[in-house]
């Protein structure tokens, strides 16, 4: 085939050329019809008779479609046939191996594989050797056995007096040094509480150096930090706060009553003990008074911990109800915030720039981690404010930021400032941001490098797009071989059920260049960047995990994220299989919030599910509800709007009520959402059922008519 090709070559060649010529990130491919016993291409070729395992897998690679020659037809074929002939009459024949030799790498260089790899190949180097420090850099730690904490003061011992952390809001400052003995003396007053390894204390905070300081010096005696997200309220703050099964929890005045309302109803123990991390409430101690004579010198060394303990639980909304506490042991933050400054070149002299809540792993580990594996220096702010970025990042020095793709559209709405072109933000690094905006978003702010990634705080399926293509969150290298080094990779699911589809023999059928499918991760406990620790439920652990997917007796983990493959190795998001959907850079538990109107007596069935809406990132929540006979509509609305508002966080709130007139059901009686999901909010496709739109200012419900459709479409209208 590689001599002589074009009996081989596809008919769709130039088809295929046009769809390379499309932006996937955009506009994929539309897929070929499937059906549950379609198989891999690896059984359709000929050439996988050989019984040599390795001829066999060099024959799979070179019967792809990749290998084919990239334009054939009989005249060229016979044309080069006689060159060659030629070439080997005129040479003797002591040398025809080298004329065979210089026809064959004349002939693999003339193939679509080779065109491709020329475009990639300095990309598939960088990253291969951004692997290979990665995993060197691991092994040495590993070796070390050494916890965050002692690595934490190595960077305090190389500069006590730099500065490491601000507070935006409040002007307060501390130096390695000052932070570090803030840090003991938490760990100092909790040890004398009685607080010892494998305890457990729930930080309910928002941003503030506090946080760092409480959960690195907790780690110091051993004791586990859970990060409940601090928009959480009521059961699902509960659920977050009781499954971490915590000796107390730490929280702020503004957020305190609403973990008092929580215990007076019941859903968390009244007796918990509750710390503010300043100022004097009823309910709860003040934290700064009770560490006031407390040592600033190390605590006690805990014999217990090491490099492969627990640190600390980051919940994350799954597939099912209420958000997970995932297991973050000490090796896994360190590996993702020391692989996040590699791949992005984030120096010891950077200035990151956080506004991205810390309770998640993108602020908390990729973030705040930059401290302890580069030695930077942290600029916190309190919450994300548009209007004041880009002075923010003047005033304080920013070199580096951190985004989701909302945060960049919230930017790019507001009116141009001075402040926009003279800041030093050189970077910034984050998941979401679309390939519609990146161009402009880079040109207006002067942003030399974005690093847009993809990964799960659980999962061990983490990309990164490391050479500023637009759209894409990472890439796969287009030699198959690689991915052995690092076997993440996509396989085909069924776009009704969501479930994988396999062979004939049982196994997953593996994506080709230019498909779509799940992300995946082969699981390896004896290589910690393939590891899969899961959740503090085994149960949930189990769920994330499929088997027998790329040979017998294997097992994956399941990211639930479907993601599209190009032709050139690049992978571009596209959205999440199963009951969660993202919204706001949150993941939202279809769930969580069908349980919230459960209790309504009205509803006869509900659903509920993620649809896009224009240039917005992920999807926006949407329930239809179909209904009794006879209920009214108005106060049915100004229910579901109190309940929705008194329990969910604002990201969870559905921004659409569908009132279905006529519902069609699967055969387990629950709504058929994919037509519905397919229809969004567009009030032509609704077969006349009204819809209602939520006005985050008046907290109420309002009927959706053409003209609001309109300019939500347009995005005039931007209180979404």
């Amino acid at each position: 085939a590689i001599f002589d090709g074009y009996p081989y070559v596809l008919s769709g060649e130039k088809e295929r050329k046009k769809e390379r010529g499309r932006d996937p990130s955009t506009n994929p491919p539309q897929r070929q019809e499937k059906t549950p016993s379609r198989t891999p291409h690896r059984e359709s070729s000929p050439w996988i008779k050989m019984e040599d395992p390795v001829l066999s897998q060099l024959a799979y690679w070179f019967s792809q479609p990749s290998f084919k020659v990239m334009e054939e037809t009989p005249r060229l074929a016979l044309f080069r046939i006689g060159l060659l002939a030629v070439a080997m009459m005129i040479v003797g024949r002591n040398s025809w191996w080298l004329v065979l030799t210089l026809f064959a790498f004349y002939r693999i260089m003339r193939t679509d594989f080779a065109q491709r790899a020329r475009k990639t190949i300095k990309r598939d180097i960088t990253g291969l050797f951004l692997l290979i420090r990665v995993k060197r850099e691991i092994k040495k730690r590993l070796n070390a056995n050494r916890p965050m904490h002692e690595i934490w003061l190595e960077r305090v011992r190389e500069h006590p007096l730099k500065e490491a952390a601000v507070e935006i809001e409040t002007g307060r400052r501390m130096n390695y040094r000052e932070l570090n003995e803030l840090m003991n003396k938490y760990a100092n007053y909790f040890s004398a509480q009685g607080y010892k390894h494998g305890d457990v204390v729930a930080l309910f905070m928002e941003n503030n150096i506090d946080f760092f300081a409480l959960w690195l010096g907790l780690s110091k005696i051993g004791v586990v930090s859970a990060f409940i997200n601090s928009n959480l309220k009521l059961e699902p703050l509960g659920h977050s706060i009781n499954v971490s099964k915590c000796k107390s929890v730490i929280t702020t005045s503004t957020l305190l009553p609403t973990l008092e309302k929580a215990k007076t109803q019941g859903l968390i123990d009244k007796d918990l003990k509750a710390y503010v991390n300043n100022g004097d409430v009823e309910g709860a101690e003040n934290l700064e008074k009770c560490i006031d004579g407390s040592s600033e010198k190390e605590p006690a060394k805990c014999p217990e911990v090491d490099f492969q303990s627990v640190l600390c639980y980051i919940y994350t909304s799954g597939t099912t109800g209420n958000p997970k506490p995932a297991v973050i042991k000490h090796f896994r933050y360190y590996w993702m915030a020391m692989g996040a400054a590699e791949a992005f070149g984030i120096k010891h002299e950077d200035r990151v720039y956080i506004t991205m809540p810390v309770y998640h792993s993108a602020a908390g580990i990729l973030g705040v981690g930059s401290t302890i594996t580069r030695g930077t220096t942290i600029v916190i702010r309190k919450k994300f404010s548009a209007s004041n970025f880009w002075k923010d990042a003047v005033t304080h020095g920013c070199t580096c930021s951190q985004y989701i793709g909302e945060l960049c559209r919230y930017l790019l709405a507001q009116k141009p400032t001075p402040e926009e072109k003279q800041h030093k933000i050189r970077m910034m690094w984050g998941n979401g941001l679309r390939g519609e905006i990146w161009p402009e978003f880079t040109s207006r702010f002067g942003i030399e490098r974005v690093g847009e990634l993809y990964g799960s705080t659980e999962g061990n399926s983490n990309i990164v797009n490391i050479d500023n293509h637009v759209g894409s969150c990472g890439f796969f290298p287009i030699y198959p071989f690689i991915s052995a080094l690092y076997p993440v990779r996509l396989v085909r699911i069924d776009e009704e059920t969501g479930q994988l589809i396999r062979d004939k023999n049982g196994l997953a059928v593996p994506c080709r260049p230019g498909e779509t499918g799940e992300m995946i991760g082969l699981i390896k406990n004896k290589d910690v960047l393939l590891r899969f620790e899961g959740y503090v439920d085994k149960g949930d652990t189990a769920k994330k995990i499929y088997r027998d997917v790329i040979q017998k007796g294997d097992q994956v983990f399941a990211s639930g994220d479907i993601l599209h493959w190009d032709e050139l190795g690049y992978l571009y998001f596209k959205d999440r299989r199963g009951d969660t959907f993202r919204w706001k850079g949150e993941n939202v538990s279809t769930t969580e919030v069908e349980g919230i109107l459960q209790p309504l007596k009205s509803i006869i069935d509900c659903t509920v599910y993620g649809v896009e809406i224009g240039k917005h990132e992920g999807r926006a929540g949407m329930a239809a509800l179909h209904l009794n006979e006879g209920c009214d509509v108005k106060e049915l609305l100004t229910e579901a709007a109190n309940r929705f508002t008194s329990n969910l966080a604002s990201y969870a709130i559905p921004v659409f009520i569908r009132i279905c007139n006529e519902v069609e059901k699967t055969g387990t009686y629950k709504l058929k959402k994919t037509d519905m999901q397919k229809a969004g909010f567009d009030l032509t496709k609704l077969n006349n059922d009204p819809i209602y739109f939520f006005n985050s200012a008046d907290k109420k419900y309002v009927e959706l008519t053409a003209d609001l459709q309109r300019q939500i479409d347009s995005g005039e209208y931007t209180r979404i």
